[in-house]
């Protein structure tokens, strides 16, 4: 009973040993099934964090590279497999992937190859090798399973698993580019870290007023002085492992937030507002997560009350302001998401960021996907959709079901930074409860 990593006589010296004393040693239980010994075959590296003992008993046949597998995403590391003693005919170890979506198998995503090996009197004792490759970027499971049958009734039948952990090394910010306001309180920037770390830092220093937790990797503070965006790198470490994000600061004297509701609404917003825009933007001003200064105004448009364009992006480039109703956008603002302080964009004259060749520089929420009522046409750009008075569930006065559903009020989609975070997919039945988007005035 071993967990061992030395050079090729000692392990082969260890694996005589371990044969005669059996369980003598104190360790953990294999499955009785699993009749593997679980040792490390020369020349291959595998990386793990586990160096608990393993049981062997004396009828172990299967040499592998390592009783469970830790793939880091984005390194390849090699798994070896070769057989204890020689057989008196050929021997075909079959290889059961679990959840093959989670890594690649020497490379291949739909097709893992191989998933039979064979081992011959001449080449028993000899390692073959497969190159596993995570491909998730959390941390999560699967597993190998390896069965062996022959002619040589000593190696017929014999089975084991391979447990595999993934897992990543990086630091991951809400975003990549972020405009803080000069002499505000800027929102604290935590970073999801993927694996264990000991200590963050920054280069260059961050602006003045602004600082990164050594030990946490946020970066908090009040910026003071305006300055054009600038990039910085985060580090975090544990001393063996690291990993980096670039981030962009600047520091504006103004800028205005856009933040998504915490409730949602059904597609009649007029409440006891003239309109259904007007009864929106009092939504807006009443949601929880509306900023503590600032007035909002909700991003819909009923053609008639509040819209952006008459005709494909005002005109084509976005510069004809004179199609804007009461429309939420102004030329020029530097608009950030209110959460974070990530930038969005900043408007045309008309009020837009032209579709579809442009995007935004963040979608309008860093969490999971959700759906806000817009109004939108797909492909007449920023325009109402007109289809039907239900596009935009009669000007936002309606809340009743849809039929059919496709002919319902269009919506915009949170995770999306292409025109689709303005118009996304058919429509919905107005009697469904979706978010509003809410752009400071």
């Amino acid at each position: 009973m071993f967990y061992f990593m030395g050079d090729g006589n000692m392990r082969f010296s260890l694996f005589v040993s371990v044969l005669s004393l059996g369980c003598f040693l104190s360790c953990n239980q294999v499955n009785p099934r699993d009749e593997l010994l679980f040792t490390l075959i020369s020349g291959l590296s595998p990386v793990s964090t586990n160096t608990t003992s393993v049981s062997v008993g004396s009828s172990a046949k299967i040499n592998v590279s390592s009783a469970s597998v830790t793939l880091t995403y984005g390194t390849s590391q090699l798994f070896g497999i070769s057989l204890v003693k020689l057989p008196t005919a050929n021997v075909t170890i079959t290889l059961t992937y679990t959840d093959t979506s989670k890594y690649t198998i020497n490379g291949s995503a739909t097709s893992p190859s191989p998933t039979v090996l064979t081992f011959t009197p001449a080449n028993y004792n000899v390692p073959q090798t497969i190159s596993l490759n995570s491909t998730t970027q959390i941390i999560d499971s699967s597993s190998l399973t390896i069965t062996a049958t022959s002619a040589d009734t000593y190696y017929n039948n014999v089975t084991g698993s391979i447990s595999i952990t993934h897992r990543n090394v990086n630091i991951v910010y809400t975003g990549t580019s972020f405009i803080f306001q000069q002499n505000v309180v800027a929102p604290n920037l935590t970073p999801t870290i993927s694996f264990t770390h000991t200590s963050c830092s920054v280069a260059p220093s961050l602006p003045t007023g602004l600082s990164l937790n050594t030990s946490t990797c946020v970066i908090s503070g009040t910026p003071t002085n305006p300055q054009a965006g600038a990039t910085y790198t985060v580090t975090a470490t544990n001393g063996s492992e690291s990993d980096t994000q670039n981030l962009t600061i600047q520091i504006e004297p103004t800028v205005y937030k856009v933040f998504i509701t915490a409730a949602t609404y059904n597609g009649n917003l007029q409440g006891a507002a003239a309109n259904g825009p007007a009864g929106a933007d009092a939504k807006c001003n009443a949601d929880t997560n509306k900023p503590s200064t600032g007035t909002y105004k909700a991003m819909i448009t009923d053609g008639t009350n509040r819209n952006a364009c008459t005709s494909d992006n005002c005109g084509g480039a976005g510069a004809n302001v004179g199609e804007n109703v009461d429309w939420v956008f102004q030329f020029g603002r530097i608009y950030i998401r209110s959460s974070d302080s990530a930038s969005l964009f900043t408007p045309t004259a008309a009020g837009i960021k032209v579709a579809p060749s442009t995007n935004l520089d963040h979608s309008f929420d860093s969490g999971s996907l959700k759906e806000y009522w817009t109004g939108f046409a797909q492909t007449n750009y920023w325009q109402e959709a007109t289809a039907q008075t239900q596009n935009s569930c009669n000007d936002w006065t309606d809340g009743t079901t849809t039929s059919p559903t496709g002919d319902g009020g269009r919506v915009g989609a949170s995770n999306s930074t292409t025109y689709s975070a303005f118009r996304s997919g058919s429509g919905r039945s107005c009697d469904s409860l979706y978010y509003l988007v809410c752009v400071e005035q």
